[in-house]
């Protein structure tokens, strides 16, 4: 199986098993994106054009960049064709203003952000595809993502700029009074799912990846506080329409389905990251 991938590392950056790996910067659905496809087994669908607190700026960008870009790789793909398609969800997003916490996968779907409605809608193109094409897809709707390497020139990922701005002796910057809470996965347990998604055959494709516990962002700032040797300081910001209150994914499907459940732990993440 040939690999494509796009990196946003330099190249001094890149690990060994990265030279092992044939790297393709492209446009999502463009021409030259479909025809790296050849070839392949599996596809991971992970990129996205915009994030939440942008998307919906400009939601007809949101719809052809997104949502459209990704039926010209669906339709590639069952030409070709592809075993199996693999898409990460958005399990912060998807469901909108939450009934219940933690949130189960058949929840309601009710997405308050662009950015979660074209992830909810190329859910269903995926269902639309196996139903219609046979092509064999996994979604996982995973929640905040964080990691010792996040980029922190992107407008999203708390754990990312919290640690930035407190390594710098700079303010933390919170939306809202800081008891907005979300549900934080290592990245390294993400990429697990990914690699059980590649190899799942059973009847219930759609999985949250997620801590299956919550954390606000001012206990996310008291953590930091923990592990930081100089002062942390924080600037409260007006809170946004866009930003549910609560959210926390239930992962008992992903233990049960997929034999996966998560090992890191975050607060010796963040040991790792303010003591570096």
């Amino acid at each position: 199986m040939r690999s494509v991938s796009r990196s946003g590392l330099p190249a001094g950056q890149l690990q060994p098993w990265h030279h092992q790996v044939e790297w393709i910067s492209s446009i999502l659905g463009s021409e030259q994106s479909v025809a790296a496809l050849d070839g392949i087994d599996i596809v991971y669908h992970l990129a996205s054009s915009t994030y939440p607190s942008s998307s919906n700026l400009n939601m007809s960008f949101d719809l052809a960049s997104n949502t459209q870009a990704t039926l010209n790789i669906l339709d590639a793909a069952v030409r070709l064709p592809i075993k199996r398609f693999v898409f990460i969800s958005s399990g912060g997003t998807v469901y909108g203003i939450p009934q219940e916490n933690p949130i189960k996968e058949n929840h309601a779907t009710n997405p308050i952000c662009s950015y979660g409605i074209h992830k909810l809608a190329i859910e269903k193109y995926l269902y639309l595809y196996e139903h219609l094409h046979g092509l064999k897809s996994v979604i996982l709707r995973v929640s905040n993502i964080y990691g010792e390497a996040q980029d922190c020139s992107k407008p999203l990922g708390a754990v990312a700029h919290f640690t930035h701005h407190a390594l710098h002796g700079e303010p933390i910057e919170i939306w809202g009074d800081g008891t907005t809470t979300r549900d934080y996965i290592h990245v390294e347990d993400v990429v697990r799912a990914l690699i059980l998604a590649a190899d799942y055959e059973g009847t219930h494709p759609l999985f949250n990846i997620g801590s299956g516990h919550g954390l606000s962002l001012n206990g996310l700032v008291d953590l930091i506080k923990q592990y930081a040797t100089k002062p942390v300081a924080i600037s409260y910001k007006p809170s946004r329409a866009f930003d549910v209150r609560e959210n926390v994914l239930d992962i008992q499907n992903a233990w049960e389905h997929l034999s996966w459940k998560p090992i890191y732990r975050l607060d010796d993440c963040l040991r790792r990251i303010m003591q570096q």
